[in-house]
């Protein structure tokens, strides 16, 4: 097993309703290790909620419409960063929103890593 290089997302910005990194896929049994950090506004109420989605399809992408996993990451800490591994499923992608109504998101950053296993 040898980890591929990491790999980063273009930057998301100005963050209200749910905006998405560039999809990504991994092969049977790969796995991919994830970090997402989020930047708040200087007087944030609104937490962030980074969504992930998966889909069988290359082409057409039909996405899930409910995520397989979701995080809250809390304003009390900014940056804040979560670290989480995905498996199992061909294509992922990871969306990030704010929680309530009040606050624009500054940012958000995506890198992951695969660990190169395949079948």
């Amino acid at each position: 097993m040898v980890w591929t290089a990491k790999t980063t997302a273009t930057q998301l910005v100005n963050i209200t309703t749910e905006q998405f990194f560039t999809a990504f896929s991994a092969n049977p049994r790969e796995l991919v290790q994830c970090q997402i950090e989020v930047n708040f506004p200087a007087t944030p109420t609104d937490d962030a909620i980074v969504a992930v989605y998966a889909t069988l399809d290359d082409t057409a992408e039909n996405w899930d419409d409910s995520p397989i996993m979701e995080f809250t990451l809390g304003n009390g800490t900014d940056p804040h960063a979560i670290s989480f591994s995905l498996v199992g499923s061909y294509k992922y992608r990871i969306g990030v929103r704010r929680s309530g109504t009040t606050d624009t998101l500054t940012s958000a950053d995506l890198s992951w890593r695969k660990d190169g296993v395949s079948v």
